[in-house]
């Protein structure tokens, strides 16, 4: 018994070794580049998701955009898909009187009773023009990258986003992360902001709300 225990120790000190020695990196990398930069504001009322399409209720409804393009090649077919057709799609925010309305995310948005959607639809609605291209200068990219540690378990992540100009490919902005999973699929993943409360979330950062200033703000 008293060897089992010993053994249990041995253990778990190489294990709170291993795990502080990844924290370390993180720390380091975190310390590297990590962050939210801007380089140049501009101005326009929308912008091209060239990563997803997942965005654009936090582009139109939550936030002051718009317009919201993005292209799909494969989308779901599952009745919860936005636009099952492929292809590339400007959604556009207008007024419900114009008779505008994208029938299929109308419902969609129905379906949500807490704020903003009610007070949203009772005066807005999202209008869906499909595009040859997209038509945006402006546009949103998202990569990331993972590794192992040296332990062959535990994990890293580096993720990064940007905003960059079509025209000129110029980066406008960027939002760089690191994380530590120690049991990737067994414990959640440390990432910069925990362990430097002065570099912000994603969410907290406002990456392209920062970069991309609209033109008339909000819809009256």
């Amino acid at each position: 018994m008293k060897k089992l225990s010993v053994l249990f120790l041995v253990i778990a000190s190489f294990a709170c070794a291993a795990e502080n020695e990844g924290l370390d990196e993180l720390k380091r990398l975190c310390e590297k580049d990590a962050g939210l930069k801007i380089y140049k504001t501009v101005e326009a009322d929308g912008y091209y998701n060239a990563y997803s399409e997942s965005g654009w209720g936090d582009a139109l409804i939550k936030g002051p955009y718009q317009f919201y393009e993005y292209c799909d090649d494969s989308p779901s077919l599952s009745k919860a898909a936005l636009i099952p057709e492929p292809g590339c799609y400007r959604l556009r925010k207008v007024h419900r009187k114009e008779g505008q309305c994208h029938q299929r995310i109308d419902e969609k948005l129905s379906t949500f009773v807490v704020a903003p959607y009610p007070k949203f639809l009772e005066e807005f609605c999202i209008e869906v023009q499909k595009i040859e291209n997209p038509t945006a200068i402006y546009s949103f990219h998202s990569e990331s990258k993972s590794w192992s540690d040296k332990n062959g378990v535990s994990e890293f992540r580096r993720s990064h986003v940007f905003v960059k100009d079509r025209l000129s490919s110029e980066t406008l902005g960027e939002y760089i992360s690191y994380s530590y999973n120690e049991k990737p699929r067994h414990t959640s993943p440390k990432s910069c902001n925990i362990i430097n409360k002065q570099i912000p979330s994603f969410v907290d950062a406002k990456l392209v709300e920062s970069t991309i200033i609209t033109h008339q703000g909000e819809m009256k």
